[in-house]
C-alpha cells in the first residue's frame, strides 16, 4: 500500500529534478551566447550562431537542438526600447532577432519544450526558458 505512492513521488522528484537542471543549463548556455553578442563576437539578425552556441551545451538534454530551439532578439537604444516578447504555442510573440550594434541595449529570449515529462494526465510539454538583458559594449 505504501510502494505506489512512494513510486509516484520518487519519480515525481525525479522529473522535477531533471528539469530544474535543464533549465539550468540554458541559463547557462544563453549567458554564455548573450556575453558573445554583448562582446562582438556575434552580431546580425541571423540567430544561426547563437542557435550554436546554445546546443554546443544543451545538445545533450534537448533531442534535435537546432530544430527544437526558439531564439528571439530584440534591441534598442535604452532598455525600454528592446522589449521581451512571450511564447506562443511553440513560437515567440513578436518574432524576431536583432542583436544590434555596439551600445545598444538587447534582451536575448531562448526556449525549447523540455524532453522530461511532468505530468501523468497532461500530454502539453512543459516549457523551458531562459533570458538575458545586457548592453553591448561599444567598439
Amino acid at each position: 500500500m505504501v510502494a505506489i505512492p512512494l513510486f509516484f513521488l520518487v519519480l515525481g522528484a525525479l522529473a522535477c529534478g531533471m528539469n530544474i537542471m535543464a533549465v539550468g543549463v540554458l541559463n547557462f548556455a544563453t549567458k554564455e551566447a548573450a556575453r558573445k553578442i554583448q562582446i562582438g563576437t556575434i552580431r546580425g539578425t541571423s540567430d544561426s550562431a547563437v542557435r550554436t552556441v546554445i546546443c554546443d551545451y544543451v545538445s545533450a538534454i534537448v533531442p534535435s537542438c537546432q530544430t527544437a530551439l526558439m531564439i528571439y532578439a530584440a534591441s534598442g537604444p535604452t532598455f525600454s526600447a528592446a522589449a521581451a516578447a512571450t511564447v506562443v504555442g511553440t513560437a515567440f510573440s513578436p518574432a524576431g532577432f536583432s542583436t544590434g550594434t555596439a551600445g545598444d541595449s538587447v534582451v536575448l529570449q531562448v526556449a525549447c519544450n523540455s524532453p522530461f515529462g511532468m505530468s501523468l494526465t497532461n500530454t502539453a510539454n512543459f516549457m523551458l526558458t531562459a533570458t538575458s538583458v545586457f548592453q553591448n559594449e561599444p567598439q
